[in-house]
């Protein structure tokens, strides 16, 4: 028989040494925890971590690193939630696995579980395009406004809708050199001139282009902000990914709680400090009136409800927020956000303070539009870079800390689709698609075994050598397994054969013609390649498709049937051709087991 190269059993060797290495972290048990750290993101002493357990009397299994473990997601869940009621440390849902350390010192990590294996929340939103456009018309507006006023053009009027802006000039004629510094100061919109009855109407209209151009920088930035707020939520494995132009999908499994996560996920928040006008006759007097009553105010609702007249003047706002931490105040004891200002936002902080010693400012919580004062409090002392903010609840404080951290989302985005997956569903789904992928394998083995004897055995291993691959692979790249990806390892399990049933057939076909044992499985080998390669390559470009174009559902199928293709091929040609060849080379053979 002809000899099988060395260098292809030491690739077989490799590959089954991969294989069950990293296949291997998927034995040991594996335990929901929370993962337990301070806000610097350093480990705490397991002495500590006995002492939150035993305070809590939490039904935990074990302690180990920074890790408190338990038996069920539930005991879990009800951990985290009397947890997240104090502020002493930071807390994270994740899982605890029980692998040894060389394990975790190459890589090899369990498989990662998605939504609907693990349970969770999902949320897909939609960014407000009408939203981005009416900013850009707002914009350009104020910056046409500025060039007219800086160039000495006069004009009458202006009109602006969702898509243009009109000024109605008060001469006939512009000047050629002011309109072509006009259209190069705004080369993203598509200016005309037209003559009217009392003068000339330059006409600003947005270009499609460059909407779509705000509209991709906008979820660009919105995906970066939603990222940083749902690492604050304390969730390991999210994910946050764009779906078409307008739409990005987040995951967060293990979450439970849907209404916390939406508002902190949707929110446009942000702060402003101003100083209040009048006094609280004033206040009243106005809203009576409906209107403010003190000039350069602006009337607004504390969030009691109560009237309040305000500067229009913001002292800082959102953007020149560079840090903020939920607490307590150190003298009454009362939920707390410690505000940390930019440099330019600190100046004003400090300019202004100085000058209005007892005067009252207030913290005006803005979202889209909605405007509500959640705090007025007396300036005693001139204060710059740092100061806190209370009148808040606990929770309320904390998520405020959380949406001034992550920064305000550059565009409003509203969810189009929620859905929440209990764990307990989590769980039945895991069993469901281990028991038809046990279902599934058992048959194709019997099968095989029957059929094509030692030949089917020889089958059977590179089918299991190949669900190893899978697992493997999935779990080097902690790629997430999803319930579509177990139904694409279930028809990986049948593709696998496929191609030994081509090869076997090919060497009975080769044996009836009178061919050798040997010549038989050499001659069966080489001329079903070309057929296993051209089926495999196909189905192999449509996989690729689904992965790179597909999300979601078709995603996690799409993952498994690439890896589950490339593997079976390996399996098929070069893992069985190896086994083979040990048992056949260089045998005098009469006959074949096939």
């Amino acid at each position: 028989m002809h000899k099988y190269p060395t260098w292809k059993y030491i690739l077989v060797l490799i590959v089954l040494t991969y294989a069950v290495i990293y296949s291997l972290p998927n034995f040991y048990n594996t335990y929901p925890s929370i993962n337990v750290t301070t806000f610097e993101n350093k480990e705490i002493s397991k002495e500590e971590l006995l002492t939150l357990s035993n305070k809590h009397k939490f039904s935990n299994i074990g302690i180990d690193g920074n890790s408190i473990f338990f038996e069920s997601i539930d005991n879990q869940l009800k951990a985290y939630n009397k947890l997240s009621q104090e502020k002493l440390y930071q807390y994270t849902l994740s899982n605890y696995n029980q692998i040894p350390r060389w394990l975790s010192a190459i890589n090899a990590n369990p498989v990662s579980l998605g939504l609907d294996l693990k349970g969770g929340v999902h949320f897909l939103l939609q960014i407000d395009s009408e939203n981005v456009k009416k900013s850009r018309v707002n914009q350009l507006e104020s910056n046409l406004r500025n060039f007219f006023i800086d160039n000495g053009i006069r004009y009458s009027s202006f009109v602006s809708n969702d898509e243009k802006v009109t000024f109605n000039l008060s001469n006939k004629t512009i000047d050629p050199e002011v309109m072509t510094i006009l259209e190069d100061n705004f080369s993203d919109y598509e200016i005309i001139t037209t003559d009217s009855n009392d003068g000339l109407d330059l006409i600003a209209n947005l270009s499609q282009e460059s909407l779509d151009n705000d509209i991709k920088a906008s979820m660009k930035k919105n995906i970066t902000i939603l990222r940083s707020r749902v690492n604050e939520l304390g969730v390991s494995q999210p994910i946050i990914q764009q779906q078409g132009k307008e739409r990005i999908i987040v995951q967060l499994p293990g979450l439970q709680d849907s209404t916390r996560a939406k508002n902190i996920l949707g929110s446009t928040a942000t702060l402003e400090f101003r100083l209040t006008k009048g006094t609280p006759d004033d206040w009243n007097q106005s809203l009576a009136a409906g209107t403010n009553t003190i000039s350069e105010s602006l009337l607004y609702r504390h969030k009691n409800g109560s009237p309040i007249l305000l500067s229009r003047n913001v002292i800082a706002s959102g953007k020149d927020i560079e840090g903020a931490n939920s607490g307590f105040d150190g003298q009454t004891n009362q939920p707390a956000v410690f505000v940390n200002l930019s440099s330019f936002g600190a100046s004003n902080m400090l300019e202004t303070t100085s000058r209005n010693i007892g005067n009252r400012m207030a913290v005006v919580f803005v979202e889209q539009d909605k405007n509500q004062v959640i705090n007025v409090a007396t300036i005693r002392e001139a204060f710059s870079k740092r100061f806190q903010i209370t009148g808040l609840d606990l929770q309320e404080a904390k998520d405020l800390a959380i949406l001034l951290r992550s920064g305000s989302l550059s565009a409003p985005m509203a969810i189009v689709e929620e859905r929440t997956v209990g764990p307990s569903l989590g769980s039945q789904n895991i069993i469901s698609g281990r028991d038809s992928m046990a279902l599934g394998m058992m048959l194709v083995i019997i099968f095989m075994f029957i059929y094509y004897k030692k030949f089917g055995f020889v089958a059977n291993i590179a089918l299991i050598v190949n669900i190893l691959i899978i697992t493997a692979t999935l779990s080097l790249f902690q790629a997430t397994l999803t319930l579509s990806g177990i139904a694409g390892i279930v028809l990986t399990v049948g593709m696998a054969v496929d191609a030994n049933v081509l090869i076997y057939e090919r060497i009975r076909e080769e044996l009836l013609n009178g061919n050798s044992p040997n010549a038989s499985i050499i001659s069966g080998y080489n001329k079903a390649f070309s057929t296993i390669s051209d089926a495999n390559i196909t189905t192999l470009i449509a996989a690729i498709a689904l992965l790179t174009i597909g999300t979601g559902v078709v995603k996690g199928f799409a993952v498994t049937l690439v890896i589950g293709i490339l593997s079976s091929m390996f399996t098929a040609i070069v893992g069985t051709r190896a086994i083979v060849s040990i048992i056949y080379e260089n045998k005098n053979n009469k006959g074949l087991s096939i």
